[in-house]
């Protein structure tokens, strides 16, 4: 109990900083492209309506999940990794680092490598499709930490972001904000209220949600309701 506990409280910083961060660039104008492109994907897999449903239990529209990954590469929510304790000596190079040593892992700068990703600094889901290898081998991100000692809810977080993603596109366009003061940070350090912070913690901002179909908005939310009244 104590393990799943710790599992779902982990994330209530981080898979919210994602998913917040999210809306805010699906609200610019390249992220309305994208945004639409997710529609069209996520009606093609399902030109039925049973997304909604769906999506609880499988993972099927590629898209999402390049953008669940893109997410959170673009969006370091963690910039640097919780520290670890080398148990033996590691040679590096001609110098030797003994057992003892606190490491700490710049995820941010890991995420944002040219070496390993095509232009970084742009977002873009494409770079985890099939057919744009770059960024298909190694480690995809750093969003979770990497090697044993990552992330031990990132299954768990992948299918939160991607339901969240799937539900949220399939219900509403996002708009971006009428007033210039209202628009997010569009800045991976930038955006968050306390640069030093463990966590992203994402300055205030708007955005607008127009229903696509509120009929189906309505029956979603009652049925929503019905399910969960006895919690």
């Amino acid at each position: 109990m104590s393990v799943c506990l710790t599992m779902v409280s982990a994330g209530l910083d981080t898979v919210p900083g994602n998913l917040i961060m999210c809306l805010a660039y699906l609200a610019t104008p390249l992220g309305k492209e994208i945004q639409e492109r997710a529609f069209r994907e996520i009606q093609e897999v399902y030109p039925n309506g049973e997304s909604w449903e769906k999506c609880l239990v499988e993972e099927k529209v590629p898209y999402i999940t390049a953008l669940v990954k893109e997410v959170l590469r673009f969006w370091s929510v963690i910039p640097i990794c919780l520290p670890r304790t080398s148990i033996k000596d590691i040679p590096w190079g001609e110098a030797v680092i003994p057992a003892g040593t606190t490491f700490y892992m710049n995820a941010y700068a890991g995420n944002y490598d040219e070496e390993h990703f095509d232009e970084p600094f742009e977002f873009n889901p494409d770079r985890y499709l099939a057919d744009n290898s770059s960024s298909m081998t190694g480690t995809p991100h750093y969003g979770y930490g990497a090697g044993s000692r990552m992330c031990a809810g990132s299954h768990l977080a992948n299918r939160e972001l991607y339901t969240a993603f799937l539900r949220v596109i399939t219900a509403f366009e996002i708009e971006p904000p009428k007033l210039d003061q209202d628009k997010p940070i569009m800045d991976c350090l930038d955006c968050s209220a306390v640069r030093t912070s463990l966590t992203m913690d994402p300055k205030p901002f708007k955005i607008g949600l127009k229903v696509r179909n509120q009929g189906l908005v309505d029956r979603w939310i009652k049925e929503s309701e019905e399910r969960t009244k006895d919690l």
